[in-house]
């Protein structure tokens, strides 16, 4: 069972404790990731799966450390995770032909996208999660007769903001494609990982080039879409609809930041820049970039290190394009960050959902603090810079505090089996929170100085 709720947190510290070499504190964190892994493995070796959506998404934190060091105890814990899952929503009547009966593009693709898709990575021989994947992700092309149609092939776009094994449901304002079902095309290019068959690249190319294309020719980065053309504005009807399921996307949907941070939390330039590179068209990078230039804008916000690590994946997957070196720089200015001596962090500030402008800007986030004062920089924005310029006193640094921001999440929250996407769990903290796109203290920190050479590193 989870942890309960949280003790009060300002009177919890953890110290900063500084390693005297990049090695040193790359092992550091990598044995902290490992031993939160292992408890995890061990409070939930007997737990029975739950009703909940997206209760596995809490492991896809440990990636850089399964990469790290191959452990067979812990890969017979997912695939045994996997398997009561299945076994659970299949009994209870919620999935049926390995999806979902009816959920939204939301939350609906999480388990596959975030869970299963990790434990093929680890994993790429095991025939089950193989199987389990593409039993799903038949249904995104309409490739299952058994199963109403999610695709419209005509406009190329998905007919629903929900859909599953029962068909599409047709609901006033749901007839959008909105940011979210870019998971779709991220679902669609692990299959074609997983299979190599060009009905999964093809769909993806056609979803996502209709996302594109007014950001590649036009410069301007679509709210949504509908059957007949990309849409700048959502109607009443389409907003609310939108919003009863997406509550944590923004609310001032008029500003390229809020708009490119909605496709963000989607994966979206990573996406693109996947098809500029099985493509070749320059569509798609030309779209990706649309995207991050409004995001580098926010780099010297703290909360903004899914920012920095979306301009890492950039630059990693351009071969070294120096489109953001000056802007990813300027993350040290006006001065170099120092260690704090100690982390601790303030639960209590309340906000409304959505209401921020930014990257990060979930509405139940920690106030981090350093020495009792607002943080002063964010891990993840150090280790980019440090990448970027084989910095390894800048990349120690980072990889400290990474640890400390882990290790107090494990003094304070639970492991986030129970809401994966909350920032208010250790998963959060070590992936990423819902709006963070994969970006936390393990995967964009420690997984890209898994390399010996920190400037060379390709982890993505």
């Amino acid at each position: 069972m989870s942890r309960s709720p949280f003790p009060p947190a300002e009177s919890i510290q953890v110290p900063f404790e500084a390693s005297s070499s990049l090695e040193q504190a790359r092992e550091r964190l990598l044995a902290d990731g490992q031993a939160w892994m292992h408890s995890c493995v061990e409070r939930y070796a007997n737990t029975p799966a739950s009703d909940v959506h997206d209760q596995a998404t809490y492991c896809s934190g440990w990636e850089p450390l399964l990469r790290a060091e191959a452990d067979e105890e812990v890969l017979a814990f997912l695939k045994q995770t996997r398997d009561r899952i299945h076994r659970h929503y299949v009994e209870s009547d919620q999935w049926n032909h390995g999806y979902w009966r009816m959920h939204e593009a939301h939350h609906g693709t999480e388990h596959f996208e975030l869970f299963l898709a990790m434990l093929h990575r680890v994993d790429p021989e095991d025939e089950q999660t193989r199987d389990a994947f593409l039993d799903m992700a038949e249904h995104l092309g309409n490739w299952s007769p058994e199963v109403e149609a999610w695709y419209d092939e005509g406009s190329n776009s998905y007919r629903s903001t929900w859909f599953g094994s029962d068909g599409v449901r047709l609901l006033p304002g749901c007839e959008i494609n909105v940011p979210d079902h870019v998971r779709c095309s991220n679902l669609a290019l692990i299959a074609y990982d997983i299979s190599r068959e060009e009905r999964y690249l093809d769909l993806a190319l056609r979803q996502m080039r209709r996302w594109a294309e007014p950001m590649a020719s036009e410069g301007w980065i679509p709210v949504a879409l509908i059957p007949e053309q990309a849409l700048r504005e959502l109607n009443e009807e389409q907003s609310e609809a939108y919003r009863n399921f997406a509550g944590q996307s923004p609310k001032h949907l008029d500003q390229d930041v809020c708009r490119a941070e909605n496709l963000l939390a989607s994966d979206a330039p990573r996406t693109l820049l996947r098809l500029w590179q099985h493509s070749g068209e320059a569509l798609y990078r030309d779209a990706a970039e649309c995207l991050l230039d409004p995001l580098a804008t926010q780099l010297q916000d703290v909360d903004a290190g899914p920012a920095a690590e979306a301009l890492r994946i950039y630059r990693n997957m351009t071969q070294g394009s120096q489109r953001y070196d000056a802007q990813i720089r300027a993350i040290l200015k006006p001065d170099r960050p120092k260690a704090f001596q100690h982390l601790s962090m303030d639960l209590s500030p309340k906000r409304e959902m959505g209401e921020e402008i930014g990257v990060g800007k979930r509405s139940d986030r920690p106030l981090w603090l350093e020495d009792g004062k607002p943080r002063s920089f964010n891990p993840i924005s150090l280790a980019t810079v440090a990448q970027l310029d084989g910095d390894t006193e800048l990349a120690t640094l980072s990889l400290d505090a990474a640890r400390s921001y882990l290790n107090l999440a494990r003094k304070l929250f639970p492991d986030g089996r129970d809401h994966g996407c909350s920032s208010r769990s250790v998963s959060a903290i070590a992936r990423g929170h819902g709006r963070d796109n994969h970006a936390g203290m393990l995967t964009a920190v420690l997984g890209p100085f898994m390399e010996a050479n920190v400037a060379a590193s390709e982890v993505q």
